[in-house]
């Protein structure tokens, strides 16, 4: 669904009235809007929706921050309760030309849901980190497979990483050489 906000609010609704499988928002950008996706995912519907945010903290973060404070605590449980995942992906320019995409995966494991309900979102790092046996990744993991692969140059990656002294300590572990960013300052 494209348009203005009160467009997309009316076409979310109406897709609703079809009884579909699922629902596809390109940008949550409402309160409206993602009052509509929560109640139809808590209703069984599948619903992807896309918006900006550098990493899967700052997408629940952006989710709750929609909603006036007083109704922060409800949107917290409903995200607790439906929430089955968040994929935060940053493309990067390949070495040799073209890009590629680095993922940060959140899944909704009992400590996340726990997390998004008591309103700790600062955890959810901490969480993704304890949950890489359930399948999630922090984005350094993802940024530090493509340099080691060669895909990527490590200035890029630092380039575009939300936690860089947690990216060079990676890189150095797995034998990268770090001196570029020396050069930078």
């Amino acid at each position: 669904m494209r348009g203005n906000d009160d467009e997309m609010l009316a076409a979310a609704r109406a897709a609703l009235r079809e009884d579909p499988y699922g629902l596809v928002i390109e940008d949550l950008r409402t309160g409206g809007l993602m009052n509509v996706a929560l109640e139809a995912a808590a209703s069984g519907h599948l619903v992807v929706g896309g918006f900006s945010a550098h990493t899967a903290t700052g997408a629940i973060d952006r989710i709750i921050d929609l909603y006036a404070p007083e109704f922060r605590r409800q949107v917290q449980l409903a995200l607790a309760d439906s929430l089955r995942g968040v994929i935060v992906q940053v493309l990067l320019r390949k070495a040799g030309g073209g890009r590629v995409a680095a993922r940060e995966l959140l899944l909704n494991t009992p400590a996340v849901s726990s997390a998004i309900a008591e309103g700790k979102t600062s955890q959810l790092p901490m969480a993704i980190e304890g949950g890489r046996r359930y399948g999630m990744m922090p984005l350094n993991d993802a940024l530090v497979g493509l340099v080691q692969s060669g895909t990527v140059e490590a200035r890029e990656a630092y380039r575009q990483t939300t936690d860089r002294g947690g990216l060079l300590a990676a890189l150095q572990r797995h034998g990268v050489d770090t001196s570029f960013v020396e050069k930078l300052a």
